[in-house]
């Protein structure tokens, strides 16, 4: 199996405590409970990882994860991670990721304006 410090993303070997790249404390990590360490995950280098994550934390519906998956999405130029951001937004359904994919609507282009646009029109028709 191979580690990655949480903090910098680099591989470690799996009994360090403390990463020999950053010097991020790797035990911190240890004991945080899934939802942080899967929002964390949103931050990692390797993109099946980033949408794995998005994916799962869609599942959950974690409204912690709504601020940095706004973030990731103004991040990034990955069609298919906006994508994947814009569905699980939904999925997590409250109003600050409902109104930001609403947003996204008129300012994205191709597919994922597509989306966006799909997304807000099934809110509009649920809503009547």
């Amino acid at each position: 199996m191979t580690f990655y410090c949480p903090e910098c993303w680099k591989e470690i070997n799996a009994v360090e405590e403390t990463c020999p790249f950053c010097n991020a404390d790797i035990l911190k990590y240890e004991g945080m409970d899934y939802e942080k360490k899967l929002i964390n995950a949103l931050r990692h280098t390797e993109p099946e990882t980033v949408l794995r994550a998005v994916y799962i934390v869609g599942r959950l519906k974690s409204e912690k994860a709504v601020k940095p998956l706004i973030t990731l999405f103004k991040k990034t130029d990955s069609t298919f991670l906006k994508i994947a951001i814009l569905n699980t937004l939904w999925e997590i359904g409250i109003p600050t990721s409902v109104e930001f994919i609403v947003n996204r609507s008129d300012l994205e282009v191709g597919i994922v304006g597509r989306t966006a646009r799909d997304l807000t029109y099934r809110y509009i028709t649920k809503s009547q």
